[in-house]
């Protein structure tokens, strides 16, 4: 009786663990991932793109393109839903735009949440924290807003 208790609750286990979604789908809104850097490689990508280290230790980071056009999916993950919602008050504070490229800033209300928009090199940003990560989602603006409402309901 214990030997069958316990399988169950392995078998439980590993259902959980398996149903984890994929914060970055191989396709997504159209548009196809070409490449994802996981780990060192994306915390030294975020790290480069700042010239200097900024970024924590668990990272993920997207490419996504098509002929429709492109979007980058960075995520962030903290241990905690506060931490990620600390992080995201910190980088929209520094990212104001008189600290960067970045213009318009406001925040959005998009499918019932508030999110961090911006305008920068031929692209609309979005940052937000979500449960335990922190995004920023860079895309092509004419297809900004709904690629958001629908990576939203995705990861819902």
């Amino acid at each position: 009786m214990i030997y069958l208790r316990l399988s169950f609750f392995v078998l439980l286990l590993l259902i959980g663990c398996s149903s984890k979604k994929d914060l970055l789908p191989e396709e997504f809104f159209g548009l196809i991932l070409q490449k994802k850097l996981t780990g060192v490689e994306a915390k030294k990508f975020v790290d480069e793109l700042h010239f200097q280290e900024v970024a924590p230790d668990q990272n993920e980071i997207g490419f996504y393109s098509s002929p429709i056009g492109s979007s980058i999916i960075y995520i962030t993950y903290y241990r905690d839903e506060i931490t990620a919602l600390t992080e995201y008050e910190k980088m929209i504070n520094k990212i104001s735009p008189e600290n960067s490229v970045f213009i318009n800033p406001e925040i959005a209300n998009i499918s019932g949440k508030d999110i961090y928009r911006c305008f920068g090199m031929g692209q609309s940003h979005y940052v937000f924290a979500y449960g335990k990560e922190l995004y920023w989602i860079s895309v092509d603006t004419h297809f900004g807003k709904k690629f958001i409402e629908e990576y939203l309901e995705y990861i819902n």
